[in-house]
């Protein structure tokens, strides 16, 4: 599967979780690694929107597409995950090392909605070097996000 996330130039190619492990995130713990990725670029790009100052486009980023084997991402639960019960579900899911990837839904789309999609990387997982990189490149936002913000 070819998954995407987004990050300033200095980062892009750190997929340790070092982020995530700092200040925590919906789907993981403080003290947890986690690297978040989205099933398509434009959910990417809506995922690291919601997430900017709204005054400044972001500048100096780029985005990276990832392989991971479709055998390496647990699925089983995505049906069945309520957003409320997301912190824990991811927590444990890191703890326990079940899979190298677990797929979940992004608040950002209706839950019947299934054809774009979160997947959270462990990357303490021992399957952690089948992650691929396929390539990363300059990506900037529309000035039209930002217009009339004043």
């Amino acid at each position: 599967m070819l998954l995407y996330r987004i990050a300033k130039q200095n980062f892009i190619n750190d997929f340790s979780g070092k982020g995530a492990e700092l200040y925590g995130g919906r789907w993981n713990l403080k003290g947890l690694p986690a690297v978040y990725t989205a099933s398509s670029l434009s959910l990417c790009m809506c995922e690291t929107l919601v997430h900017t100052d709204k005054d400044i486009p972001p500048a100096d980023m780029y985005f990276a597409e990832v392989f991971v084997p479709d055998e390496c991402i647990f699925e089983d639960y995505f049906n069945e995950i309520s957003l409320k019960h997301s912190l824990n579900i991811g927590s444990v899911w890191l703890k326990e090392s079940k899979s190298l990837a677990i797929k979940v839904p992004s608040v950002l789309m209706p839950q019947s909605y299934k054809a774009d999609f979160n997947v959270i990387i462990n990357p303490l997982h021992k399957d952690f070097p089948k992650l691929k990189i396929q390539r990363v490149e300059p990506i900037s936002f529309d000035a039209r996000f930002y217009e009339g913000l004043e």
